[in-house]
């Protein structure tokens, strides 16, 4: 089997994932960490590496104690607040402190890859339920272009929002993360392209952190900041994605 240049570039992503989980796994255990490290992860990042990185890190460390909770961002950022996590990754806009890292996660508009979008047609958008930053730049942008459109699919799940896009029920917006080459593909607004959009995600700790939450903290950091760097040579490319013909039918 020959793998695709898609997949080229997502097995060098993956690997460089498992390799940066294997390294903060081999300092744990060159020395005993033990406690709980309560971890937010918001939703919609949730399905990335970010999770099986973490779940390297708790079996290098059995007396760890991860409690992971994946909610949407105003109910992390409120979780924060409250004092229940020790760290967090969140849209930035909703959490009332100073996060350790950011990052711009950049966002493409997908649709499914046999779908043919009708510029004369109102466009069927697929969207987080609220509250949802996502939601709100996606109306903006539609907004902007004076792009006619109408909601076809809510959920506050990115796996149904995901599912929906392969099934050809609208247009969302995703990142390169969670865009699959095989069932999707990038389009334009219009015919001059699409503005580029980004939502900033930050990465919160408590101050004063145990050796297994600093841990913890330099996994995440560095498995969200490779995460979040644009994919060149391949399907979504840093600046704005060209969009890519339908197959003829």
């Amino acid at each position: 089997m020959v793998p695709t240049t898609e997949g080229e570039l997502l097995l060098s992503y993956a690997t460089r994932i498992l390799a940066l989980g294997e390294t903060v796994a081999t300092r744990l255990k060159e020395r005993t960490v033990m406690g709980t490290v309560r971890v937010g992860l918001s939703e919609d990042v949730a399905v990335s590496a970010l999770p099986a990185a973490l779940g390297r890190l708790r079996r290098a460390s059995p007396h760890v104690h991860m409690d992971i909770t994946v909610d949407h961002g105003d109910a992390l950022a409120e979780r924060w607040h409250d004092g229940l996590l020790d760290v967090a990754i969140g849209v930035s806009l909703v959490f009332a402190a100073d996060p350790v890292h950011t990052w711009n996660m950049p966002l493409y508009w997908v649709c499914g890859i046999d779908d043919e979008i009708d510029p004369a047609l109102a466009l069927d958008v697929i969207v987080y339920a609220e509250p949802c930053a996502w939601r709100r730049l996606m109306f903006d942008a539609l907004l902007t272009a004076g792009r006619d459109f109408r909601v076809t699919v809510t959920s506050p799940n990115i796996g149904v929002i995901m599912a929906a896009v392969e099934s050809g029920l609208g247009v969302a917006l995703l990142p390169a993360e969670n865009i699959r080459p095989d069932t999707m593909r990038v389009i334009a607004l219009g015919p001059n392209g699409s503005p580029a959009l980004s939502v900033n995600y930050g990465l919160f700790a408590v101050p004063r952190q145990t050796d297994s939450i600093r841990a913890t903290v330099e996994l995440l950091s560095e498995s969200f900041h490779l995460m979040t760097q644009p994919r060149v040579g391949g399907l979504v490319r840093s600046d704005t994605p060209h969009p890519t013909p339908a197959p003829s039918r």
